[in-house]
């Protein structure tokens, strides 16, 4: 897989990335994410930069956990669909055989 540098300012800083050509707009669209959410904390606080990018980065974080916790909640979700549909399915076919 080829890498080729992508680059991305954060912050007012230019910087090089490494990464496969197909992921290059995910890499800006990351970056472009970033760079808003510290310049939303920033300013919210008035933190420095290195501050700023702790609690964005905690911020981040949390949020993500939330989502995989929520993932796994649907997937625990879908698993007790799936077998309460094959269990009406099973249901039906007992009745049909009775009528």
């Amino acid at each position: 897989m080829s890498k080729e540098t992508t680059i991305v300012e954060i912050l007012g800083a230019s910087y090089k990335i490494a990464c496969p050509p197909e992921e290059s707009e995910e890499v800006k669209k990351a970056a472009k994410f970033l760079d808003n959410k510290l310049n939303e904390v920033k300013e919210a606080s008035g933190l420095d930069e290195k501050r700023a990018a702790i609690i964005t980065a905690l911020n981040i974080s949390n949020d993500y956990l939330k989502n995989l916790a929520n993932v796994s909640q649907d997937e625990k979700v879908n698993e007790s669909l799936d077998k309460l549909t094959s269990e009406i399915q099973v249901q039906i076919k007992s009745l049909s055989f009775k009528a």
